[in-house]
């Protein structure tokens, strides 16, 4: 969604984008000519240096090519973020032959109808991110064009019979442009140029340069041969990418519109919002635009778009719905009420059924099935996922602030050593241009070149190791966010539990006996007791006269017939396999058309009375083949035949006169339907018990109604309730009556009771996370007693553990009205009962339990070990969230609730996205898991969104899983912890790398040497290249364990680690170096020029003992930072990485004990004595040991005397010592230093819920 807010009217707007999480600001700009000019002069007089800058920050170009200009007046639109430069729009202008009102939203012509009363003439718009804008010259403002509205649209009137004129039709294209989701290709040498303009490969150029002044020729060959293909590679696979999204993007089809009251043929990519077009044209099989079904019915594909594997039917938009008006055309999740109605852009059509049109009647082969294009491009739905796609929201995660800010701290230390090599070579008489080459190169050493591609690989492969198990993500970097996910949100159905329920019978309701009669698991019971009454009408065992139970089982629902089966929720299949009744449809039927033509005749007319060919859906019983026997095995003949003549028969066939699909806000489903020879109409409803319980009149709800159904779903079924009422009026009539009319006083008929199947992988999986110290909740629309017993059977709640189930008291309402005087006043409209119904409650405002009855024993010792252990939750029912979210969010009482909350049920889509996002509030960082359209706007408010989902990338999720179980989520978990720790490793090696070279550059600089070209290209190319890439191949540990992996750089444990192997590499290469000046063999390095100190040569003793003992430095920090457990596999199970260290260990040690000459001159090592390389080995050998043992033993258990030892310096530095160390002293009783050091180790700024949890009684040992 894109909201505007006026900021320096007429020069600077600022814009919020909902979709792409971030807010812009726009300012009008004009080029200058003398600027430019200026511009140019410092580009050529920088060496182009000025002109990388700019590629980089765009301050020059902001400040000398553009100056300011209304944003009526600019030629182009400076797009800026967080006061950072995003992007430099060009404003185009198009000619415009129409009104304001044609052009904008009624609201902005109506607002300005005064200033504005002409046409604007022509339009000025600017294209950000594929986002299309309009200046409305009233309000000195850009406008989004996604939010244009048709102004007839507003008054719910679709477009004419006629169709678009071509004037409107020419109008819009202007507007909106064409019907394409095209994205322009960049050309290979445009995306070279982008590339070499990347801040690393000039940070490569610059080495190379440096290199070749220190003629390392070979080294610097070797690198730019490397950056060449590696540049050749990305731009390779950049443009195989873009193809690919291209080809997934673009798409366009010959369509039949109406226009001018004729249809033609025209290119998809000619449609506007508003074209009438014919769906049922078989030339395309995908949408090419979001529409609204006018006409006829169809069933579509959309997992692509939400995740739902079940094809959805889309019913054509009524005469009294608001869709069109209440549709806000910039959002893409709609209400379920709306979106049964539009039809969504890439979305495969799997059928259509055609209707009577009204649409173009005057000419020949009118289409019998029309929708009206409401958006197109990049503003539709598919539009919205190309974009994410395209542009991917930014990951706000502490390791990648932390990288750069630690490359800038070894950018600090380059210059340390720059400054202190300096002064030692300007001592022994090195020239100024000498000591500046070394002291740049110093630079290239400190700041590896590879660390950003390094860190970045291991996220790649396990990208690449994902897609192969069916999970594919359409960013990224979220992967390293799935390892910090602290809780995991799981929808129920489908997800946790089969998608398809079996029907394990009905109990129906006896209105007779008031009371619910016994299971009836077969259809052959159901309508065994069907009879004609001597009124002549029909009843069954509910003694509803004109209803029955089979009627409602065979017709509420909103299947549709695809190649003969019908296809829909699973649930309403299994109902109507239940009943072995079949549908069929009439194509060309539509029931408005039929109803006007039938409108002449009078009710008792024989015209007037309905055949089956005149609705567009029909059920009809099971034929009997013969007497005895049926179609299917549990009827008999008897069963089909008991209500006597067949005229007067109650299995015959049942229009259906209107369809209500169900709403999940409303939590029900309705039907009204007519017996082809019955005297009256019937209306059906199914639904949550408790919302249809309010609906019937209470005398036809039995007196059983909460203890049956507590009984089913205590033990896990899910109980659907059903309920009906006869209309004494024309079908006719009935039909033009809106859905509140028939769902109401109505009479309640029984329970429909499925078995919720897990599925067989859910409990292990489940089981697997509580064991890591995941917290898990189900967020679902069931019943909520279906919901905590699903969730103890497959131990989301952990054995043991008692859950309090929440209802709301009718006094709510009024106790709501104290909320501004008593925070606490609507806590007491909220109950707290055990779900098994034990004398226990949880006061309403502390949640602490108490006994309802103190003389109960049973009931007081349970009080007792739950406040001594904690060890209960909660579940929630929607109507309480929603009234303590209204209520109650500024109470400690709510916060304790969300951290009790195990389960939430009757929960809307948009309350699981409320949900999620009051546990981020709390700190948490969320992960959900589901598989349907309900679930989307959860699943894009969650850190880590997995859609199960046949596509590969869905609108609805960052991830999107084929597996249709919920071991994809571990599998994402642990290759987000794996991902994550790789990346720790590389960097912590990349980082000791470049601080062992820089030592040794530093070390050797004392007397103006340095490594040889040789030694520089086996050092960079040959060990710590391929030890990166190997590391980075590690894949996750088996199993997930408690302690998630840190995400931030700065922590006291990588500091440790890292802090502690630099002092020892550092320690043993300082060692080192005086070891082998006390050799008696030594001889020092001394120019060959007396008179040039340039002169040195490399070659010698002290480089070749240096080179040879680094060698082995480098190859063991690989070992040290690549251990496995517990987030990566053992470094021995990296069979790659084996493999490289060995071939380099072996080698090593072959130049080492038995160097061969070519070996020995490509490296320029010179001879030693066999006693000093066995000493360099045992050195190496000592200094592995202690990095191992360290890293094993010591740094862990310095982790924490570090971090206080930088908070101490850190309030040191912030003056705040004195008071910290007085506050600490107060509170210990005593003026210690210990206090203040016991304090230190407190970590600052915790989050949350961490400190709720802290406070509860038990913490988190409930879940």
């Amino acid at each position: 969604m894109l909201l505007a807010r006026a900021s320096q009217p007429g020069f600077m707007q600022e814009m919020d984008l909902a979709e792409e999480d971030m807010s812009i600001a726009v300012r009008g700009c004009r080029r200058s000519v003398a600027g430019s000019v200026a511009y140019w002069i410092l580009v050529v007089c920088s060496a182009g240096i000025v002109f990388i800058l700019d590629s980089w920050f765009h301050t020059f170009s902001t400040w000398l090519l553009l100056k300011q200009a209304r944003l009526g007046e600019a030629e182009c639109i400076h797009v800026s973020s967080g006061g950072k430069f995003v992007s430099l729009e060009v404003v185009s202008t198009v000619p415009f032959d129409g009104t304001l009102e044609d052009a904008f939203n009624p609201q902005y012509s109506e607002k300005y109808a005064e200033q504005c009363v002409d046409g604007p003439g022509e339009l000025r718009m600017f294209t950000f991110r594929h986002y299309r804008f309009a200046y409305l010259p009233a309000s000195a403002q850009f406008v989004p064009v996604s939010r244009w509205k048709d102004p007839e649209w507003t008054l719910g009137v679709a477009t004419g019979v006629s169709g678009l004129s071509e004037r409107l039709h020419k109008q819009r294209m202007s507007i909106f442009g064409q019907c394409m989701i095209d994205i322009r290709e960049k050309t290979y040498l445009h995306l070279m140029w982008e590339e070499v303009l990347n801040p690393f490969y000039i940070f490569q150029l610059a080495s190379i340069i440096i290199w070749s002044f220190e003629d390392y020729y070979y080294y610097a060959c070797a690198i730019f041969l490397i950056s060449a293909i590696s540049i050749a590679s990305t731009l390779i696979s950049t443009k195989r990418t873009m193809r690919k999204i291209r080809e997934m993007s673009a798409y366009t089809c010959d369509v039949r519109v109406l226009r001018a009251g004729r249809w033609s043929e025209v290119a998809s990519s000619d449609l506007v919002p508003g074209d009438i077009f014919d769906l049922a044209d078989a030339k395309f099989a995908a949408l090419p635009c979001d529409a609204v079904l006018l006409e006829g019915d169809c069933v579509v594909n959309e997992s692509m778009l939400t995740g739902e594997s079940v094809p959805e039917s889309k019913s054509p938009l009524e005469h009294s719905s608001r869709v069109l008006q209440d549709i806000d055309m910039a959002a893409h999740t709609l209400k379920p009420s709306m979106s049964r109605h539009i039809l969504f852009a890439g979305t495969h059509i799997v059928r259509v059924r055609k209707a009577n049109s009204i649409y173009g009647k005057q000419t020949a082969n009118c289409s019998g099935a029309t929708a009206m294009v409401l958006r197109t491009g990049f503003c539709t739905t598919k539009g919205t996922l190309v974009r994410s796609i395209l542009f991917p929201r930014p990951t706000k995660f502490r390791f990648y602030r932390d990288a750069f800010r630690f490359i800038g701290v070894l950018a600090g230390i380059a210059v340390i050593g720059f400054t202190v090599n300096s002064i030692n070579l300007h001592r022994i008489g090195v020239s100024d241009g000498a000591i500046a080459k070394k002291a740049l190169d110093l630079i290239t050493v400190v700041v590896p070149p590879a660390l950003p591609a390094c860190m970045s690989i291991g996220m790649a492969f396990a990208a690449q190791r994902l897609r192969k198990e069916g999970i594919f993500c359409i960013s990224p970097s979220r992967i390293n966010v799935a390892s910090k996910v602290a809780v995991m949100c799981f929808d129920k159905t489908g997800t946790l539990t089969e998608t398809g329920l079996d029907l394990l019978g009905v109990r129906i309701a006896s209105q007779s006996t008031g009371q619910f009669a016994d299971m009836q698991s077969t259809i052959g019971q159901v309508t065994r007791s069907i009879a004609v009454s001597e009124a002549g009408e029909m009843v069954d065992t509910a003694c509803i006269p004109s209803l029955a139970v089979v009627n409602a089982l065979a017709t509420c629902h909103s299947l549709r017939l695809v190649n003969g089966a019908p296809v829909g929720d699973p649930l309403e299949v299994k109902m109507l396999e239940f009943t072995g009744w079949q549908i069929e449809e009439n194509d060309g039927v539509n029931t408005q058309a039929v109803l006007d033509a039938g409108s002449c005749y009078a009710d008792n007319s024989p015209l007037a009375s309905p055949t089956p060919d005149m609705f567009p859906t029909v059920v009809r019983p099971p034929p009997i083949l013969k007497l005895g026997q049926s179609t299917d095995s549990v009827f008999e003949s008897s069963d089909l035949n008991t209500c006597g003549n067949s005229s007067q028969g109650c299995l015959e066939e049942i229009g259906i006169v209107k369809c209500f699909e169900f709403s999940p806000s409303l939590c029900r489903a309705s039907v009204v339907a007519k017996r082809l020879h019955g005297s009256c109409v019937e209306v059906y409803v199914k639904g949550a018990p408790e919302v249809l319980r309010g609906l019937c009149n209470s005398a036809t709800v039995p007196i059983d109604f909460d203890k049956v159904l507590d009984e089913y779903t205590q033990h896990g079924y899910r109980v659907i309730a059903l309920a009906g009422k006869t209309l004494q009026q024309s079908w006719r009539d009935a039909a033009t009556l809106d859905r509140a009319n028939f769902e109401c006083d109505l009479s309640f008929m029984g329970f429909l009771v499925f078995e919720n199947r897990l599925k067989p992988a859910t409990q292990p999986v489940l089981e697997e996370l509580r064991e890591a110290q995941i917290r898990l909740i189900m967020c679902t629309g069931d019943n909520p007693l279906t919901a905590v017993s699903v969730a103890r059977e497959c131990s989301l709640v952990a054995p043991g553990v008692q859950v309090f189930v929440s209802r709301l008291s009718s006094a709510g309402g009024i106790l709501a009205k104290d909320y501004e005087l008593n925070a606490h006043a609507p806590l007491a409209a909220v109950n707290w009962v055990h779900y098994a119904g034990v004398g226990v409650v949880l006061d309403p405002v502390s949640l602490k339990p108490r006994a309802v009855d103190s003389s109960d024993a049973a009931a007081v010792e349970l009080t007792a070990e739950l406040a001594r252990s904690g060890r209960y939750c909660v579940a929630i029912t929607g109507d309480v969230f929603g009234y303590l979210s209204q209520y109650t969010q500024s109470t400690d009482t709510w916060k304790h609730m969300l951290m009790r909350a195990a389960v939430y049920a009757r929960m809307s889509p948009e309350q699981k996205a409320e949900m999620i996002e009051q546990m981020q509030e709390l700190g948490y960082i969320t992960g959900f898991c589901g598989d349907g359209a309900n679930d989307c706007g959860a699943l894009k408010s969650a850190d880590v969104g997995l859609s199960l989902s046949e596509a590969e990338a869905s609108v609805a999720a960052p991830f999107t899983s084929r597996i249709d179980n919920i071991t994809c989520v571990t599998r994402l978990l642990k290759e987000g912890r794996c991902s994550i720790a790789t990346s720790f490793g590389c960097f912590k090696y990349m980082a000791l790398y470049s601080m062992i070279q820089f030592t040794t550059c530093c070390l050797l600089y004392v007397y103006n040497v340095n490594l040889t070209d040789g030694e520089y290209l086996y050092v960079d190319l040959f060990t710590i290249l391929p030890v990166a890439i190997c590391m980075d191949r590690a894949r996750p540990f088996k199993r997930l364990v408690p302690k998630r992996p840190s995400a931030s750089l700065t922590s006291k444990k990588v500091l440790a680690s890292l802090l502690g192997n630099v002092a020892l590499v550092i320690g043993f290469q300082i060692a080192m170096f005086f070891m082998t000046e006390s050799q008696p063999w030594y001889q020092k390095q001394v120019p060959t020029d007396p008179n040039d100190p340039d002169s040195t040569p490399k070659e010698g003793d002290l480089n070749t003992a240096m080179f040879l003992f680094t060698s082995f430095q480098y190859l063991f920090a690989g070992a040290i930072f690549n251990i496995g457990p517990p987030y990566r596999q053992p470094a021995y199970r990296n069979y790659s990485y084996v493999a490289v260290v060995a071939v380099i260990l072996i080698f090593d040690l072959w130049v080492l004990l038995a160097p061969v000459h070519g070996f020995s001159s490509l490296f320029g090592i010179v001879h030693t004595k066999v006693s000093w390389r066995f000493t360099i080995l045992g050195m190496a050998t000592a200094n592995f040991a202690l990095c191992y043992l360290g890293e094993w033993l010591l740094f862990p258990r310095l982790a924490i005397p570090l971090a206080k030892v930088f908070r101490l310096i850190k309030l040191a530095c912030s003056g705040k010592l004195y008071k910290r160390y007085e506050l600490a002293a107060g509170e210990a009783g005593h003026a210690e230093h210990s206090s203040l050091w016991a304090r230190l180790g407190q970590r600052q700024n915790r989050k949350e819920y961490k400190l709720l949890l802290s406070g509860m009684v038990g913490g988190s040992s409930w879940y």
